[in-house]
């Protein structure tokens, strides 16, 4: 089966995109060099990644401590 995308000649990624509260998104796909959340089939909250994420951390905690 092929990517839709991919058959109409669309600008796209097929990895996952994942948003960081301090530091810069972050692809899953290694050659994806647009990080751009429409170019992506699925945005994530670093929050949200199942082993979490550092920054996600350090922010939850931050906020904890006001």
């Amino acid at each position: 089966m092929a990517c839709a995308a991919c058959a109409d000649s669309l600008d796209h990624c097929h990895g996952t995109l994942i948003v960081h509260r301090t530091d810069p998104a972050e692809c899953t796909e290694e050659q994806c060099a647009d990080l751009t959340a429409m170019r992506h089939p699925l945005v994530l909250d670093c929050g949200d990644v199942p082993l979490g994420c550092r920054c996600a951390d350090s922010a939850g905690q931050s906020s904890r401590a006001s």
